[in-house]
């Protein structure tokens, strides 16, 4: 987790954000992309799809980072990327 938020991920030091309140908000919604992030890489892994995003010979990305690229990938793409936060949904 420390790596997605640094670097490899959020880039959280790089706001420069002083303000407690910007800060906590900032921080909430990462949160929950967080989560989401995790979902999203969990599902493609059971899928069998994480060798769109991820190097066959070497595994280094975290499971965060494979969600992250899949959300961005079909961002980029304009594809549909239908996973929810709810088991029964």
């Amino acid at each position: 987790m420390f790596g997605d938020l640094k670097k490899h991920g959020f880039d959280l030091e790089s706001t420069m954000l002083h303000h407690f309140e910007r800060l906590s908000r900032l921080t909430l919604a990462m949160s929950l992309l967080y989560v989401w992030s995790l979902t999203v890489g969990v599902k493609t892994i059971h899928r069998g799809l994480r060798a769109l995003v991820d190097r066959k010979e070497r595994r280094d990305l975290s499971i965060f980072q494979i969600g992250l690229r899949i959300i961005e990938r079909c961002v980029t793409n304009g594809l549909e990327l239908k996973i929810s936060l709810c088991r029964h949904l």
